[in-house]
């Protein structure tokens, strides 16, 4: 599936008080940091979920499995960036492009 005819949201910086502007649907999404360079945001992540509130609640979690994402979700000025897509086939092939097209630093093939 191609990524580009998805309607990518706002990034939301990653804080617990801005859950409220992430919605229940499911969708893709992607985390990113910032590194310090102007206008710049580096790829930490991507994902799917069938509730994107609920991931990215998750992922502030102490109990976030996910070292690396945990480190830079709870250490680093990170932002949470979606697209809401409906049916996980759609969502795991979406996730997949992405994966194909591009390196996420705390992602790991088969997670």
């Amino acid at each position: 599936m191609s990524c580009t005819n998805l309607k990518w949201d706002s990034k939301v910086r990653y804080l617990n008080s801005n859950s409220h502007f992430i919605p229940e649907s499911g969708g893709i999404y992607k985390v990113l940091r910032n590194d310090g360079v102007e206008g710049e945001l580096s790829r930490v992540y991507v994902g799917k979920a069938s509730s994107l509130k609920n991931q990215y609640l998750k992922h502030l979690f102490d109990s976030e499995e996910n070292e690396c994402l945990k480190n830079n979700v709870q250490n680093k000025e990170c932002y949470f960036k979606y697209a809401l897509l409906a049916g996980e086939q759609h969502r795991q092939d979406a996730e997949n492009h992405l994966l194909d097209n591009g390196t996420y630093e705390c992602n790991a093939r088969g997670q």
